[in-house]
C-alpha cells in the first residue's frame, strides 16, 4: 500500500511531464530523461517540469529550456529538451503509481 504522504500533489499552475526511465543507467539520469521521447512537440513545449521516474517515484526535476526534435537519425520524429535540474523541487521523492497505475506507456502529462 502506498503512502498516502508521499503522493505527488501537484500544483494547479505547474504543468508536469513524467516519463519513466529504465532502472540500468545506460548514461546520466538527465540524458535518460531528456531525450528521444514519442511527444507531441507543441505539448510537450508547455510543460513547466519534467520529471524522471524510476519505480513509480520522481527521481528527478527539470525545468525545461527548450523543447526540439531530436537530430539524432536514429530516433527521427522524437522530441528532446535543453534545461535544469531543480534539486530543490517539492516533487523529489514523490510516488507517482497511482498516476501511472498499470499502464505501459512511458509518458504522462499531469495539468496539461
Amino acid at each position: 500500500m502506498t503512502d498516502k504522504t508521499n503522493i505527488l500533489i501537484p500544483r494547479a499552475s505547474d504543468c508536469i511531464l513524467c516519463v519513466k526511465v529504465g532502472k540500468v543507467r545506460r548514461e546520466s539520469l538527465y540524458e535518460m530523461t531528456r531525450k528521444y521521447w514519442k511527444v507531441s512537440l507543441d505539448r510537450a513545449s508547455r510543460a513547466t517540469h519534467v520529471l524522471a521516474v524510476v519505480d513509480g517515484i520522481v527521481k528527478a526535476v527539470y525545468v525545461p529550456k527548450e523543447w526540439k526534435l531530436t537530430d539524432d537519425a536514429a530516433h527521427e520524429g522524437r522530441c528532446e529538451f535543453v534545461g535544469k535540474e531543480d534539486v530543490q523541487s517539492e516533487y523529489l521523492g514523490k510516488s507517482v503509481a497511482e498516476i501511472y497505475g498499470r499502464s505501459q506507456n512511458p509518458v504522462k502529462y499531469i495539468n496539461m
